[in-house]
Protein backbone atom coordinates (compact mmCIF):
# COMPACT_ATOMS: atom_id res chain seq x y z
CA UNK A 1 0.00 0.00 0.00
CA UNK A 2 1.12 3.30 -1.08
CA UNK A 3 1.21 6.00 1.76
CA UNK A 4 0.91 9.72 0.06
CA UNK A 5 2.61 12.12 3.13
CA UNK A 6 0.99 15.47 3.31
CA UNK A 7 2.18 18.78 1.51
CA UNK A 8 3.60 20.26 4.83
CA UNK A 9 4.80 17.45 6.37
CA UNK A 10 8.69 17.12 6.56
CA UNK A 11 10.22 13.83 5.45
CA UNK A 12 11.69 12.25 8.36
CA UNK A 13 15.49 13.07 9.76
CA UNK A 14 17.55 14.51 7.11
CA UNK A 15 14.83 15.50 4.40
CA UNK A 16 15.11 15.32 0.90
CA UNK A 17 18.28 14.46 -0.34
CA UNK A 18 19.47 15.19 -3.73
CA UNK A 19 23.05 13.47 -4.75
CA UNK A 20 25.36 15.39 -6.68
CA UNK A 21 28.61 14.03 -6.12
CA UNK A 22 28.21 10.74 -3.62
CA UNK A 23 30.74 9.30 -2.09
CA UNK A 24 29.45 5.39 -2.90
CA UNK A 25 27.11 4.17 -4.07
CA UNK A 26 24.96 1.73 -1.70
CA UNK A 27 25.03 -1.95 -3.49
CA UNK A 28 21.50 -2.56 -5.05
CA UNK A 29 20.69 -5.42 -2.50
CA UNK A 30 21.50 -3.14 0.28
CA UNK A 31 19.53 0.24 -0.50
CA UNK A 32 16.02 -0.70 1.25
CA UNK A 33 18.34 -1.25 4.63
CA UNK A 34 20.41 1.81 3.77
CA UNK A 35 18.67 4.18 6.89
CA UNK A 36 18.97 1.07 9.39
CA UNK A 37 23.02 0.23 8.05
CA UNK A 38 24.14 3.73 8.27
CA UNK A 39 22.50 4.50 11.59
CA UNK A 40 23.73 1.49 13.24
CA UNK A 41 27.49 2.65 11.99
CA UNK A 42 26.68 6.18 13.56
CA UNK A 43 25.39 4.67 16.66
CA UNK A 44 28.35 3.14 17.29
CA UNK A 45 30.62 5.31 17.17
CA UNK A 46 28.91 7.72 19.21
CA UNK A 47 27.74 5.04 21.55
CA UNK A 48 31.83 4.59 22.39
CA UNK A 49 32.50 8.02 22.70
CA UNK A 50 29.91 8.48 25.26
CA UNK A 51 30.01 5.08 27.07
CA UNK A 52 32.45 5.68 30.10
CA UNK A 53 30.31 8.67 31.24
CA UNK A 54 26.92 6.73 31.15
CA UNK A 55 29.04 4.36 33.05
CA UNK A 56 29.29 6.96 35.22
CA UNK A 57 25.66 8.50 35.65
CA UNK A 58 24.68 4.34 36.41
CA UNK A 59 26.91 4.44 39.54
CA UNK A 60 26.01 7.88 40.53
CA UNK A 61 22.24 7.03 40.38
CA UNK A 62 22.46 3.95 42.33
CA UNK A 63 25.10 4.33 44.84
CA UNK A 64 26.48 7.58 47.05
CA UNK A 65 29.47 9.53 45.21
CA UNK A 66 30.33 13.17 46.38
CA UNK A 67 30.25 14.24 42.64
CA UNK A 68 30.73 12.56 39.29
CA UNK A 69 34.99 13.33 39.90
CA UNK A 70 34.57 11.82 42.91
CA UNK A 71 32.95 8.63 40.96
CA UNK A 72 35.45 9.27 38.32
CA UNK A 73 38.73 8.50 40.43
CA UNK A 74 37.15 6.33 42.49
CA UNK A 75 36.23 3.64 39.58
CA UNK A 76 39.53 4.39 38.10
CA UNK A 77 41.72 3.82 41.55
CA UNK A 78 39.63 0.66 42.40
CA UNK A 79 38.72 -0.98 38.96
CA UNK A 80 41.15 0.98 36.51
CA UNK A 81 40.52 2.43 33.39
CA UNK A 82 38.70 -0.80 31.81
CA UNK A 83 36.00 0.15 34.85
CA UNK A 84 34.95 3.03 32.69
CA UNK A 85 34.38 0.45 29.75
CA UNK A 86 32.23 -2.17 31.75
CA UNK A 87 29.61 -4.00 29.81
CA UNK A 88 30.31 -1.94 26.51
CA UNK A 89 29.66 -5.05 24.25
CA UNK A 90 25.87 -5.30 25.25
CA UNK A 91 25.30 -1.79 24.10
CA UNK A 92 27.25 -1.63 21.07
CA UNK A 93 25.10 -4.21 19.92
CA UNK A 94 22.00 -3.53 21.47
CA UNK A 95 22.30 0.53 21.91
CA UNK A 96 23.62 0.98 17.73
CA UNK A 97 20.67 -1.77 16.71
CA UNK A 98 18.34 -0.02 18.64
CA UNK A 99 19.19 3.29 17.63
CA UNK A 100 19.48 1.50 14.14
CA UNK A 101 15.84 0.12 14.21
CA UNK A 102 14.22 2.91 16.05
CA UNK A 103 15.40 5.33 13.48
CA UNK A 104 14.17 2.83 10.38
CA UNK A 105 10.86 2.70 12.37
CA UNK A 106 10.34 6.40 13.21
CA UNK A 107 11.32 6.76 9.18
CA UNK A 108 8.63 4.82 7.88
CA UNK A 109 6.07 5.25 10.72
CA UNK A 110 6.29 9.29 10.18
CA UNK A 111 4.05 8.98 6.81
CA UNK A 112 1.47 7.06 8.13
CA UNK A 113 1.03 9.02 11.51
CA UNK A 114 1.02 12.47 9.22
CA UNK A 115 -2.12 11.07 7.21
CA UNK A 116 -3.87 9.54 10.59
CA UNK A 117 -3.92 12.87 12.53
CA UNK A 118 -6.29 15.45 10.99
CA UNK A 119 -5.06 17.94 8.85
CA UNK A 120 -5.63 21.78 10.47
CA UNK A 121 -6.02 24.55 8.15
CA UNK A 122 -3.74 26.85 8.99
CA UNK A 123 -3.52 29.08 5.84
CA UNK A 124 -4.24 32.38 8.60
CA UNK A 125 -0.59 31.75 9.61
CA UNK A 126 1.54 34.06 7.72
CA UNK A 127 4.63 32.96 9.80
CA UNK A 128 6.32 29.85 8.10
CA UNK A 129 8.69 29.68 11.31
CA UNK A 130 4.90 28.79 13.42
CA UNK A 131 3.21 26.84 10.53
CA UNK A 132 5.80 24.74 9.81
CA UNK A 133 6.34 23.68 14.09
CA UNK A 134 2.44 23.24 14.35
CA UNK A 135 2.40 21.05 10.90
CA UNK A 136 5.69 18.92 12.24
CA UNK A 137 5.98 18.53 16.28
CA UNK A 138 2.99 16.36 16.83
CA UNK A 139 3.24 14.16 13.92
CA UNK A 140 7.39 13.53 15.01
CA UNK A 141 6.52 13.34 18.58
CA UNK A 142 3.93 10.98 18.17
CA UNK A 143 6.16 8.70 15.62
CA UNK A 144 9.32 9.25 18.05
CA UNK A 145 6.89 7.48 20.94
CA UNK A 146 5.71 4.57 18.25
CA UNK A 147 9.40 3.92 17.56
CA UNK A 148 10.85 4.38 20.89
CA UNK A 149 7.91 1.89 22.12
CA UNK A 150 8.84 -0.76 19.96
CA UNK A 151 12.32 -1.18 20.68
CA UNK A 152 12.39 -1.48 24.40
CA UNK A 153 11.08 -4.77 24.02
CA UNK A 154 14.42 -5.59 22.49
CA UNK A 155 16.70 -2.47 24.71
CA UNK A 156 15.60 -3.80 27.44
CA UNK A 157 17.25 -6.99 28.58
CA UNK A 158 20.26 -5.98 26.72
CA UNK A 159 20.38 -2.37 29.17
CA UNK A 160 19.94 -4.76 32.03
CA UNK A 161 22.15 -6.91 31.53
CA UNK A 162 24.71 -3.58 30.81
CA UNK A 163 23.87 -2.02 34.02
CA UNK A 164 24.82 -5.32 35.84
CA UNK A 165 27.94 -5.37 34.34
CA UNK A 166 28.59 -2.04 35.10
CA UNK A 167 27.77 -1.76 39.14
CA UNK A 168 27.97 -5.58 40.02
CA UNK A 169 31.30 -3.98 42.06
CA UNK A 170 29.67 -2.03 43.72
CA UNK A 171 26.63 -3.88 44.34
CA UNK A 172 28.35 -6.51 45.84
CA UNK A 173 30.68 -4.14 48.17
CA UNK A 174 26.85 -3.32 49.74
CA UNK A 175 25.97 -6.89 50.44
CA UNK A 176 29.19 -6.21 52.88
CA UNK A 177 30.01 -9.84 52.08
CA UNK A 178 33.50 -11.02 51.08
CA UNK A 179 32.92 -12.72 47.15
CA UNK A 180 36.30 -12.99 44.95
CA UNK A 181 35.59 -11.33 42.05
CA UNK A 182 36.52 -13.54 39.81
CA UNK A 183 33.14 -15.70 40.68
CA UNK A 184 31.00 -12.39 39.84
CA UNK A 185 29.67 -12.69 36.63
CA UNK A 186 31.30 -10.16 34.14
CA UNK A 187 30.71 -11.22 30.65
CA UNK A 188 27.38 -10.55 28.85
CA UNK A 189 26.53 -14.27 28.27
CA UNK A 190 27.34 -15.19 32.06
CA UNK A 191 25.29 -12.31 33.43
CA UNK A 192 22.15 -13.51 31.46
CA UNK A 193 22.70 -16.58 32.75
CA UNK A 194 22.57 -15.77 36.57
CA UNK A 195 19.54 -13.55 35.73
CA UNK A 196 17.57 -16.21 34.08
CA UNK A 197 18.50 -18.71 36.64
CA UNK A 198 17.74 -16.64 39.60
CA UNK A 199 14.92 -14.54 38.01
CA UNK A 200 13.60 -16.44 35.14
CA UNK A 201 12.95 -15.19 32.16
CA UNK A 202 10.87 -12.70 32.47
CA UNK A 203 14.02 -11.40 34.94
CA UNK A 204 15.25 -10.03 31.66
CA UNK A 205 12.53 -7.56 31.71
CA UNK A 206 12.92 -5.83 35.35
CA UNK A 207 11.65 -2.70 35.27
CA UNK A 208 10.18 -2.80 31.78
CA UNK A 209 7.49 -0.66 33.06
CA UNK A 210 9.62 1.80 33.69
CA UNK A 211 11.92 1.25 30.45
CA UNK A 212 8.85 1.39 28.06
CA UNK A 213 7.78 4.96 29.35
CA UNK A 214 11.09 5.99 29.47
CA UNK A 215 12.13 5.40 25.98
CA UNK A 216 8.49 6.36 24.36
CA UNK A 217 9.06 9.83 26.20
CA UNK A 218 12.43 9.81 25.37
CA UNK A 219 12.38 9.29 21.59
CA UNK A 220 9.23 11.64 21.07
CA UNK A 221 11.25 14.14 22.55
CA UNK A 222 14.20 13.55 20.58
CA UNK A 223 12.95 13.55 17.43
CA UNK A 224 10.54 15.88 17.27
CA UNK A 225 13.08 18.98 19.05
CA UNK A 226 15.31 17.91 16.83
CA UNK A 227 14.01 17.98 13.62
CA UNK A 228 11.74 20.87 14.69
CA UNK A 229 15.16 23.15 15.79
CA UNK A 230 17.33 21.54 13.25
CA UNK A 231 14.54 22.62 10.42
CA UNK A 232 13.59 26.13 11.88
CA UNK A 233 17.51 27.64 11.93
CA UNK A 234 17.58 25.94 8.71
CA UNK A 235 14.69 28.01 7.21
CA UNK A 236 16.26 31.09 8.93
CA UNK A 237 19.41 30.67 7.31
CA UNK A 238 18.05 29.94 3.98
CA UNK A 239 15.87 33.63 4.52
CA UNK A 240 18.89 35.57 6.44
CA UNK A 241 20.85 37.90 3.91
CA UNK A 242 23.24 38.00 6.78
CA UNK A 243 25.36 34.69 5.38
CA UNK A 244 26.65 34.42 1.81
CA UNK A 245 25.14 31.68 -0.53
CA UNK A 246 28.44 29.73 -0.32
CA UNK A 247 28.58 29.96 3.52
CA UNK A 248 24.65 29.18 3.84
CA UNK A 249 25.40 25.39 3.27
CA UNK A 250 28.13 25.47 5.97
CA UNK A 251 25.81 27.01 8.10
CA UNK A 252 23.14 24.46 7.31
CA UNK A 253 25.76 22.07 8.27
CA UNK A 254 26.19 23.85 12.13
CA UNK A 255 22.88 23.15 12.75
CA UNK A 256 22.66 19.53 12.65
CA UNK A 257 25.04 19.13 16.16
CA UNK A 258 23.39 21.96 17.67
CA UNK A 259 20.21 20.39 17.23
CA UNK A 260 20.86 17.24 18.29
CA UNK A 261 22.69 18.52 21.61
CA UNK A 262 19.20 20.61 21.86
CA UNK A 263 17.49 17.04 21.43
CA UNK A 264 19.63 15.35 23.79
CA UNK A 265 19.63 18.19 26.53
CA UNK A 266 15.75 17.97 25.94
CA UNK A 267 15.09 14.59 25.97
CA UNK A 268 17.09 13.43 29.06
CA UNK A 269 15.84 16.68 31.34
CA UNK A 270 12.60 15.39 30.85
CA UNK A 271 12.77 11.69 31.52
CA UNK A 272 16.24 11.41 33.72
CA UNK A 273 13.92 11.00 37.45
CA UNK A 274 12.31 7.74 35.61
CA UNK A 275 15.42 6.86 34.44
CA UNK A 276 17.24 6.73 38.05
CA UNK A 277 14.12 4.86 39.23
CA UNK A 278 14.50 2.60 36.59
CA UNK A 279 17.57 1.97 37.26
CA UNK A 280 17.55 1.94 41.42
CA UNK A 281 15.13 -0.80 40.94
CA UNK A 282 16.45 -2.96 38.30
CA UNK A 283 20.12 -2.43 40.85
CA UNK A 284 18.02 -4.06 43.44
CA UNK A 285 17.13 -6.82 41.49
CA UNK A 286 20.77 -7.08 40.77
CA UNK A 287 21.31 -7.39 44.30
CA UNK A 288 19.10 -9.68 45.41
CA UNK A 289 20.91 -12.16 42.56
CA UNK A 290 24.46 -11.76 44.32
CA UNK A 291 22.90 -12.10 47.84
CA UNK A 292 21.41 -15.58 46.00
CA UNK A 293 24.12 -16.02 44.53
CA UNK A 294 26.07 -15.53 47.73
CA UNK A 295 23.38 -18.40 49.42
CA UNK A 296 21.67 -15.52 51.32
CA UNK A 297 17.83 -14.44 51.14
CA UNK A 298 16.34 -12.22 48.62
CA UNK A 299 15.31 -8.67 49.90
CA UNK A 300 11.89 -7.51 49.38
CA UNK A 301 11.81 -4.51 46.74
CA UNK A 302 9.29 -2.20 46.86
CA UNK A 303 9.19 -0.30 43.38
CA UNK A 304 9.64 3.64 43.58
CA UNK A 305 6.92 5.60 42.77
CA UNK A 306 7.32 8.37 40.15
CA UNK A 307 6.57 11.61 42.44
CA UNK A 308 7.28 15.26 41.99
CA UNK A 309 11.39 15.03 40.08
CA UNK A 310 13.72 15.46 43.24
CA UNK A 311 17.20 16.79 43.20
CA UNK A 312 17.80 13.13 44.55
CA UNK A 313 16.41 11.75 41.55
CA UNK A 314 19.36 14.01 39.45
CA UNK A 315 21.87 12.22 40.73
CA UNK A 316 24.57 11.99 38.02
CA UNK A 317 22.02 14.28 35.92
CA UNK A 318 26.12 16.16 34.91
CA UNK A 319 27.63 13.74 33.31
CA UNK A 320 24.56 11.99 32.09
CA UNK A 321 23.79 15.32 30.08
CA UNK A 322 27.19 15.85 29.17
CA UNK A 323 27.20 12.36 27.24
CA UNK A 324 23.12 13.16 25.91
CA UNK A 325 24.91 16.24 24.15
CA UNK A 326 28.20 14.46 22.88
CA UNK A 327 26.62 11.11 21.19
CA UNK A 328 23.75 13.14 19.53
CA UNK A 329 25.91 15.59 18.26
CA UNK A 330 28.04 12.84 16.92
CA UNK A 331 25.34 10.56 15.89
CA UNK A 332 23.48 12.76 13.65
CA UNK A 333 26.49 15.00 12.20
CA UNK A 334 27.57 11.34 11.26
CA UNK A 335 23.78 10.22 10.04
CA UNK A 336 23.36 13.00 7.95
CA UNK A 337 26.99 13.10 6.81
CA UNK A 338 27.02 9.19 5.90
CA UNK A 339 23.27 9.76 4.56
CA UNK A 340 24.02 12.71 2.27
CA UNK A 341 27.19 11.17 0.97
CA UNK A 342 26.14 7.41 0.26
CA UNK A 343 23.41 7.29 -2.49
Amino acid sequence: MTIDKKPDVIPAITGDIVYKDPLFIMPYLLEPYKVGILSYASSMLSTTAGYPLDSIKTRMQTHSYKGAIDCLTTTIKTEGIRGLFRGMIAPLISTAMSRSMTVSIYTDTKPYIANILPAFNLDYIQDPHTKRFIQNFPVSFLSGIVSGATISLFACPFELTKIFQQIVIVVNKDTKVNLNSTVLPTKVIDVARNIVKYEGWLGLYSGYRYHIVRDSLSAGFFYSVYETMKLQLQLTNAESDFFSETTKPKIDALCVPLSGAMAGCIAWGTIYPLDTIKSRYQRDILGNIIRQKLGLSKLPITPTKLTFPTKEMYRGFAPSITRSVCVTMIFFSAFEYLMKNIA
